[in-house]
């Protein structure tokens, strides 16, 4: 039993070391986007790279947003769904973020809040509409609309190891847009 013993005590330390290691990117990750964002500010908006700063009053949170949600871009922060509205622009943009870093602030959000998001030189406001916790396979909040909308999702729930069954969505209507 000692030698089971000890390879499930390597097991937990190597698989807790990788958690480590990736929180770890996370926040690297978000530190280059704000360089990135930083520098960005010095340039005309038409020159601007494709970062947006999404930030959470209420929560005193604020992350920046890669354009695409995919591993590489995720590892670094939300992404933004390519096939999605742009930040502002009529219709649905969608933003996915990792619950176990980035987005795992979005467990204190309320409706009525109000979520900031900034890209190009243009601020845009919205408000919490709506949170919904749905299966994985419920694609209903991914669908284009009409008007302006913020779509955050992430993975539910939120201490899930693993694979997540669900997806924990904030669902919010821009209220104000300006320079």
């Amino acid at each position: 039993m000692r030698g089971a013993g000890r390879i499930l005590l390597g097991i937990g330390i190597s698989t807790a070391s990788m958690g480590v290691v990736l929180g770890i990117a996370a926040w690297q990750g978000q530190d280059v986007a704000r360089v990135e964002w930083e520098a960005s500010e010095q340039r005309p908006a038409e020159a601007r790279q494709d970062l947006t700063r999404l930030s959470l009053p209420t929560q005193g949170a604020e992350f920046f947003v890669w354009d695409g949600a995919t591993k590489r871009n995720l590892l670094l922060g939300p992404g933004r769904v390519a096939e999605s509205a742009v930040p502002g622009g009529n219709g649905n943009c969608i933003i996915a973020g990792h619950r176990d870093t980035h987005f795992r602030i979005l467990r204190e959000v309320r409706q009525d809040e109000p979520i900031v998001v900034e890209r190009g030189g243009r601020m845009f406001t919205y408000r919490i509409t709506g949170l919904h916790i749905v299966s994985a396979a419920n694609k209903a909040y991914y669908r284009p609309t009409a008007k302006p909308t913020l779509t955050l999702v992430t993975c539910y729930p939120f201490s899930y190891l693993g694979r997540a069954p669900k997806r924990y969505i904030v669902q919010a209507e821009l209220v104000s847009a300006g320079t």
